[in-house]
């Protein structure tokens, strides 16, 4: 029997780790510091996977504000319709400073499980 071969290739460059389901701060669109209700998925050293019920195209840059006031700038790197479910997208959010670790971000405050 001839193995089946798919058409999808892992993109992905890091691990994902789990998240318990809270932001550690509060998400915005940087162009308008309009807060983004979105449900965080999963993270890695350099990215951050959202769900959320709103569209927004490749590129929107995005601000997550945490403790002291640190803001850490993200760019939608890709989107799609989430699977099964209606009216929401998953995102993939890209760290603009590759000197920060988003993994260490959401572990300090308690949002890694």
């Amino acid at each position: 029997m001839a193995k089946l071969k798919l058409a999808f290739k892992e993109r992905r460059s890091e691990e994902r780790m789990t998240l318990t389901g809270l932001m550690p701060g509060r998400l915005f669109l940087i162009s308008s510091d309009r807060t983004l209700s979105a449900r965080p998925l999963d993270v890695s050293v350099h990215g951050l996977g959202i769900l959320m019920g709103e569209k927004l195209p490749d590129g929107t840059e995005i601000g997550l504000a945490v403790e002291k006031r640190h803001i850490v700038k993200m760019r939608v790197a890709w989107s799609k319709e989430d699977f099964g479910k209606r009216d929401l997208y998953r995102y993939g959010l890209e760290c603009l400073d590759t000197k920060l670790n988003l993994e260490d971000i959401f572990l300090a405050t308690g949002c890694l499980k």
